[in-house]
């Protein structure tokens, strides 16, 4: 399970939703520092890509996972996360994976390779899915998940894990 300040502000926010997406923006942090820690050769990089065509707004918080794999430096985008506020739930998954797509797609024209996990997020919901370098669309690898603070949510990301791992 996550830390109790991490699972204490998810669950306060799942029942109060907050009135803008920064809120998410803490907790997100946390988990992925928690699941890919530095000593594993991973390093978190907030809104670190923007396509080309995104107008010079960001429309959503990204947080990318990139991963050390040489010597010289080289990094690795491993996953890519997207976070939306709890009131675009569920006529914001249209606009979510859109983005989803179009961050997995930059992220193939710099330093990801063969594939790349991502992870939607809507208020407490979320899911994981990959990308792969053929051209053909994210595609889930799991339902969604209502709250992000339980012990099923901690297990499936622990599955995400795994799988990045194993790239």
């Amino acid at each position: 399970m996550f830390d109790i300040v991490t699972r204490t502000i998810l669950q306060h926010y799942t029942v109060n939703p907050p009135s803008t997406e920064d809120h998410w923006y803490g907790p997100w942090t946390s988990i992925l520092t928690t699941l890919f820690p530095t000593s594993q050769g991973y390093i978190i990089t907030p809104q670190r890509r923007i396509p080309e065509d995104s107008e010079s707004h960001i429309p959503d918080f990204v947080i990318e996972v990139v991963r050390l794999i040489s010597s010289p430096i080289q990094f690795r985008t491993v996953l890519i996360v997207e976070v939306k506020n709890s009131q675009h739930w569920e006529a914001g998954i249209p606009s979510l994976e859109r983005q989803i797509k179009r961050q997995t797609d930059a992220a193939f024209s710099g330093t990801a390779v063969s594939q790349v996990y991502w992870i939607g997020v809507i208020g407490p919901h979320w899911r994981y899915g990959i990308k792969e370098d053929d051209g053909q669309d994210p595609r889930p690898l799991i339902n969604w998940h209502d709250i992000t603070h339980d012990q099923a949510s901690y297990t499936d990301l622990q599955a995400l894990v795994a799988l990045i791992a194993a790239m």
